[in-house]
């Protein structure tokens, strides 16, 4: 009886992700840009699409076989594409451009959540519009609550949780810094893709499944360098947030989503100044920073045994970081390559990184599968045309990797067994 009735409260419990989908923008809630899915040593090219307008985020994939990418082009700005094939299932033309700062949200049943800058909106899995309510700014990328409502930060500082079922705020919209909303017009959203001043909120927030606990970078109108800032949803009594701490440790502010390690008790994030700094978890007190060399472009890949590969920049090498707990190694580098994007880690210690081999000129790349351990690389195969740099490289429950240009191309890679 007693195993029933778990098995009867189990079934009531709200699904939002999936287990083996790329469901968020960075993976999953933690923003780890890591698969459970054990990566292939082979790859080969199963697709590509080219788009008008540009593609800002990695692309993000359910489990009934749809890849979803956001792009400015005209017309449609949300694609939800066939993974075998790349070919259009749907689109949605309603969702303005700046819907490109998101990466679609995607939970188990296939429900999709994206944003522009004037709504939030919510599609079925057939493309069908369940609803969309009205905020402000735009977010970049929304998150699910360990209780699966609907989390997100728009780029002027202000909190929303909803209702997945009907977009109803279960809160307050809360603005973290009073009259952030009158300065609508002053706040750059090109300023977003490096997280400086004009963009106070410029990244994904990262979730606790366990505790509700998020984190996020901030930067305070006025103050000399962004923040890494922790609040906690909860829903006891009643659905409210409330602040735990502020560290003040990113100058020149960061384009860094905040990583949650897997043991829950690191958050990992970069600054603008070649920073890459590991943060308690519960009290927000500096644990270590590692010069890397460079200012990332994006998120660093986490994986569960502390294995860290920042995301490229200008010029920037492939490095690899070890979290030793109170200090962080360099485990290997390639000095001889450009990381070209942000990588990925999959189950089974492998890394894919886009890459420029200074071979076929600055603006050709490539995707390489490495082992995590060694560096050593197994596997290379070419980006078919002008890639510029690459925005987010995913991986799909069936073990297709994903690699969207920011010049509007996405190619689809599949495993050769």
């Amino acid at each position: 009886m007693l195993f029933l009735l778990l098995l009867t409260i189990a079934s009531c419990l709200p699904k939002a992700g999936g287990k083996t989908n790329w469901h968020s923008a960075h993976a999953d809630s933690r923003n780890s840009d890591y698969s459970v899915v054990r990566g292939s040593k082979n790859i080969t090219l199963a697709w590509e699409r080219e788009f008008d307008g540009t593609i800002n985020l990695g692309a993000t994939n359910d489990t009934f076989g749809k890849v979803y990418v956001t792009t400015t082009g005209e017309g449609c700005h949300l694609y939800a594409l066939d993974r075998k094939t790349g070919e259009t299932v749907w689109c949605s033309a309603e969702i303005g451009k700046l819907a490109v700062a998101s990466g679609a949200l995607v939970d188990r049943q296939g429900n999709v959540y994206v944003a522009d800058d004037k709504y939030m909106f919510a599609f079925d899995n057939a493309g069908k519009l369940n609803w969309k309510m009205p905020i402000l700014g735009f977010p970049l990328s929304a998150q699910f609550t360990p209780s699966g409502r609907l989390l997100f930060i728009t780029h002027i500082g202000v909190i929303y949780a909803m209702e997945r079922e009907t977009g109803r705020n279960v809160i307050e919209p809360y603005e973290l810094t009073e009259g952030n909303s009158t300065r609508l017009a002053e706040i750059d959203p090109l300023a977003c893709m490096r997280g400086t001043k004009n963009c106070p909120c410029a990244n994904t927030p990262a979730i606790d499944p366990k505790t509700g606990q998020f984190y996020f970078t901030y930067w305070e109108p006025g103050a000399a360098q962004a923040d890494l800032i922790s609040m906690r949803y909860s829903e006891t009594p009643s659905p409210h947030v409330s602040r735990m701490w502020r560290n003040a440790s990113l100058p020149g502010g960061s384009a860094s989503s905040p990583d949650i390690s897997f043991d829950g008790k690191k958050i990992y994030v970069n600054d603008n100044h070649n920073g890459l700094h590991a943060i308690d978890a519960k009290s927000g007190k500096n644990i270590w920073r590692r010069n890397i060399g460079y200012a990332t472009g994006g998120s660093p890949s986490t994986a569960p045994d502390g294995t860290i590969i920042p995301a490229g920049g200008a010029r920037a090498p492939l490095i690899c970081i070890k979290d030793a707990g109170d200090v962080a190694l360099v485990q290997w580098r390639m000095d001889s390559v450009f990381n070209r994007g942000i990588a990925t880690q999959t189950r089974g210690g492998l890394i894919y990184a886009t890459i420029n081999d200074r071979n076929r000129g600055k603006l050709f790349n490539s995707l390489m599968v490495i082992e995590a351990s060694s560096g050593r690389v197994i596997d290379r195969e070419e980006l078919p045309g002008v890639t510029v740099f690459t925005v987010g490289t995913t991986v799909g429950p069936e073990g297709n990797v994903y690699v969207p240009a920011f010049n509007g191309k996405l190619f689809a890679f599949k495993p050769v067994h």
